[in-house]
């Protein structure tokens, strides 16, 4: 499998990162951002070479429950706050996304799916 660096063009790809953002939180506060810092050179390269970024991650463990205190607000937060960038999160049910969800705007450049685990 090659390396995402070694992809020649990005640019308008979408790319799906299913990444570790399992950090805790306390009252919805990130208490260890660790995980998060890792993966911004990866994000980073992928803005630089204009890719379509669709973020996908999970937070505890709600069983197939909608769980407001593990919800990915924070984290889609913090990555805001680090990348200066605005990042759309989509609470949708992921079996109700449709292709025409994504990326409606030509302004989108990130897009942060919720705790996968709700679903």
């Amino acid at each position: 499998m090659k390396s995402i660096t070694e992809v020649s063009n990005l640019e308008n790809k979408r790319v799906i990162l299913r990444l570790d953002l399992n950090v805790p939180l306390k009252n919805q506060e990130i208490q260890d951002e660790t995980r998060i810092l890792k993966i911004l050179p990866v994000i980073n390269f992928l803005i630089e070479k204009k890719a379509k970024i669709i973020i996908i991650s999970h937070v505890g463990r709600p069983k197939g429950k909608v769980q407001k205190e593990l919800s990915l607000i924070p984290i889609c937060e913090n990555l805001k706050s680090k990348l200066h960038i605005d990042i759309k999160l989509i609470s949708k049910n992921i079996y109700e996304i449709k292709k025409n969800d994504l990326f409606n705007s030509s302004s989108e450049k990130i897009l942060f799916l919720e705790n996968i685990r709700f679903y």
